[in-house]
Parts: C-alpha cells; sequence; structure tokens
C-alpha cells in the first residue's frame, strides 16, 4: 500500500497514544497516571516506548532526567534490597541453623529455593492471571510474557496494559502497574541477591577471581543490620569461612565503612 506523505503525518501520532480523529485523546494522553507510568518504566529502564516525548524540549528534559534519575533510581534499589536482604534471608538462614542445627549451606539453598517460588508466584503467575481476566484479549501466555518483559527490564512494548480501557479504569489499571513494576524489580533484585549469597555460587565466583587478590585486599562481608551487637557484627555468616561474614561486600580497610559511635 502506497501512503501519501500527508496522510503519513495525520495516522502518526496514534502510535504515541494521540488520535488524530479524536479530540478527547488530548485529555488523557499525560494525566497524572499515564506520566506515573511513564516515569516508572523510564527510570526502571523498562522503557515501553508507547507513551513518549514528542517536543523537543520533552525530549531534552529526558535526557537530563535519565543522567540523574536512573543511577539515583538503582542506588536505592540497592540500599533498599541490602536493607531487606537482612530480615528476608540472612536472620532466617541463621535463626533455623541456630535454632535446629541443620546445616547452615543446605538451609541457605532451601530458603533460596523458596523464596524464588514465592516470587514465581506472587509476581508471575498471580500477576498473569489478573492481566489475562482484565485484558480480555490476551491469553494467559501472552500476559505472562509480559510480565517476564517487564520485570526483566526488557520492556519491547508489544504489550501494553490499560489501553482499551475506560478513562477512570484506565488510571486505576495504570497506577497499579507502575506499582507492580517497582515492587516486582525489588523483589527480583532480592531474589537475585539472595541467590548470589550462596555458598556454592560464591566458590564458583572464587575461581574467576584475580589471582593477585591476596588476603588484605579481599572482599570483607559486614552485616547490615544495626540491632546486633559489636560480637555480632564481628562473627561469620553460617555458611562462611572465618575470614567473611556476611554478604554486604565492602573493602577490608575501614575507610569505606567508617564506625558507628
Amino acid at each position: 500500500m502506497c501512503w501519501s506523505p500527508l496522510l503519513k503525518k495525520f495516522c502518526s501520532p496514534k502510535k504515541y497514544g494521540v488520535s488524530a480523529l479524536d479530540e478527547r485523546s488530548l485529555e488523557s494522553n499525560y494525566d497524572f497516571t499515564s506520566s506515573l507510568f511513564f516515569v516508572s518504566a523510564f527510570l526502571t529502564t523498562t522503557g515501553y516506548g508507547e507513551t513518549v516525548p514528542i517536543s523537543d524540549g520533552g525530549k531534552l528534559f529526558c535526557i537530563f532526567y535519565c543522567m540523574l534519575g536512573v543511577p539515583l533510581t538503582l542506588l536505592i534499589f540497592a540500599c533498599l534490597v541490602q536493607r531487606l536482604m537482612v530480615f528476608v534471608t540472612r536472620r532466617p538462614v541463621r535463626y533455623v541453623h541456630t535454632r535446629w542445627g541443620y546445616a547452615a549451606g543446605r538451609v541457605a539453598v532451601l530458603h533460596a529455593l523458596l523464596l524464588g517460588a514465592l516470587m514465581i508466584t506472587f509476581f508471575f503467575i498471580i500477576p498473569a492471571a489478573i492481566y489475562t481476566a482484565m485484558e480480555g484479549d490476551w491469553s494467559f501466555l501472552e500476559s505472562l510474557y509480559f510480565c517476564f518483559i517487564s520485570l526483566s527490564t526488557i520492556g519491547l512494548g508489544d504489550y501494553i496494559p490499560g489501553k482499551t480501557r475506560s478513562q477512570a479504569v484506565r488510571q486505576a489499571y495504570e497506577f497499579g502497574t507502575s506499582c507492580y513494576l517497582i515492587l516486582g524489580l525489588i523483589g527480583m533484585l532480592l531474589v537475585l541477591e539472595t541467590f548470589w549469597e550462596l555458598p556454592g555460587i560464591q566458590r564458583f565466583v572464587k575461581i574467576f577471581r584475580s589471582p593477585w587478590e591476596t588476603q588484605e585486599g579481599k572482599l570483607t562481608v559486614l552485616p547490615m543490620d544495626d540491632s546486633l551487637s559489636r560480637e555480632e557484627l564481628a562473627a561469620p555468616a553460617p555458611w562462611e569461612d572465618k575470614n567473611q561474614g556476611e554478604p554486604f561486600y565492602t573493602q577490608s580497610s575501614a575507610s569505606y565503612m567508617p564506625d558507628k559511635h
């Protein structure tokens, strides 16, 4: 089909959420929930590509906003995950190990598998079922595909929820999707960090460490729990060797981890 340049220019705004035939589309193109959905997808680097800035000023703002917002978002996520690791992974594993005497390495593996199963259930299977029921024309596989593409931050943009809903429902729908995206990414990072700290994974990673790394320069593991005593802070994690502690990695020199008075 041959399209005239005028017809192409007339129809091209449709892919950005603006209908040339419906003046009401201008009212909902950038409302609060649409903007929140755009910002959450933007800062988490998911970037579906459905809602984008069209003006030069908007594009320039996105460049500077990305330079500041994306590193800050990743920093906040990293700090939050490290704090949650104390309560979600390290304390439960230590408690089971000390309370019932099970091997700490085995407890850590079982805990990581359980956490992964919960992540799959509550952030993939259940949301996929909800999207299947809400969208109507999405199959369960397509909904599951959308959840995976979103939480893996690939964001191809071929499936966007809430585009066939009324204005009121669409706003609540986009707000819920924004919250799901943020909480799901935190959950994904938490599960990945839990698996990263498994003894088997650490032994495997140890193979690829640089030969110049000495005992003095090794990464030291310090717990991130302010409620622990100094003796507990100095104690290694139950599945680590005596030269290591819990997996918040800092250099062994005290310059990166000042003492708290």
